[in-house]
């Protein structure tokens, strides 16, 4: 049954990717822990995970309704979350693809489409959100310190070799933008699809 007016139209989107990705020493230390302080790492990973979906429901989330939907009412997100554990070049990357539905849940019960540009506009404060979390449970459960880096933190102590030797997606991606001789945030997105196995 559609939630959504138009649902199999070729112009609606089915809903976004938002991924929340660990800092490559947080990924690094689940990878070689042991089953106990993995599980940790795991519970701090999620805990982020939902206090980042839980800024963008409740201050970012309208559903659509009106004529071409522009009248905007608060509403809930559906969301379904994918956890995995390695990057495409299977080193150690603790992440969540969040699957958000371009579904938004009113405060009726109904539904309607989900007016999304709040929320990415809103994706970067949802990553410091989440980054913000991640460390906060990491230091609350297993007395974790961190040394900071630009706008994320690594943990101290694990060795940044190691992180690198586990890094062979972003040696690929830097040596692709060094081909293109650019280091832009969208020249690197566009070099992460072209080395894209």
């Amino acid at each position: 049954e559609p939630l959504v007016m138009n649902a199999g139209a070729n112009t609606r989107r089915p809903g976004w990717d938002l991924t929340f990705s660990a800092p490559k020493s947080v990924s690094v230390l689940w990878s070689q822990a042991d089953p106990h302080t993995r599980h940790e790492i795991q519970d701090a990973h999620l805990a982020a995970v939902l206090s980042a979906l839980s800024y963008l429901q409740d201050e970012q989330s309208y559903g659509r309704r009106g004529k071409a939907g522009q009248a905007r009412l608060r509403a809930g997100l559906a969301v379904a979350t994918f956890e995995h554990g390695t990057s495409r070049a299977l080193d150690p990357q603790l992440h969540t693809h969040c699957l958000v539905m371009n579904v938004a849940v009113l405060p009726d019960g109904t539904t309607s489409a989900l007016f999304s540009k709040p929320i990415f506009k809103s994706k970067m404060t949802g990553g410091a959100l989440y980054r913000a979390e991640l460390a906060h449970q990491l230091q609350l459960k297993l007395g974790l310190f961190f040394e900071p880096k630009n706008d994320w933190f690594e943990v101290r102590g694990v060795p940044e070799g190691l992180c690198k030797i586990f890094s062979k997606r972003r040696a690929a991606i830097e040596e692709a933008l060094g081909e293109l001789g650019v280091e832009t945030a969208s020249a690197a997105a566009f070099a992460a699809l072209g080395t894209r196995t």
